[in-house]
């Protein structure tokens, strides 16, 4: 009965696009891809329930929209170089598992 009650965690993998203008290159992107494990722990405002993967997608993509690109995966090398402009990120979620 206990493993019933048990609260599941969430594999969520992703990938970041890093859209970006350098004077020497021009117009690029750069896509980066990772993974991350969250549960009902998670702080999130207006936070679904964790019960389905689209729920928890919902939730994960609500919970990185208040996060520095920093705390969720590997920026570029010249992330913060003065020559290189970086304008925006999109995240897409590629996969959700739960264990």
């Amino acid at each position: 009965m206990s493993n019933f009650l048990k609260k599941k965690s969430w594999v969520i993998k992703f990938e970041v696009t890093f859209y970006g203008n350098d004077p020497e290159r021009g117009s690029f992107r750069e896509i980066k891809e990772d993974s991350v494990i969250i549960s009902e722990d998670i702080d999130i405002k207006n936070k679904l329930s964790f019960d389905t993967k689209e729920n928890v997608e919902i939730n994960f993509l609500l919970w990185v929209d208040n996060l520095p690109i920093e705390k969720l995966t590997k920026v570029p090398h010249d992330y913060n170089s003065l020559n290189v402009k970086y304008d925006e990120e999109s995240i897409e979620v590629l996969s959700v598992k739960s264990f």
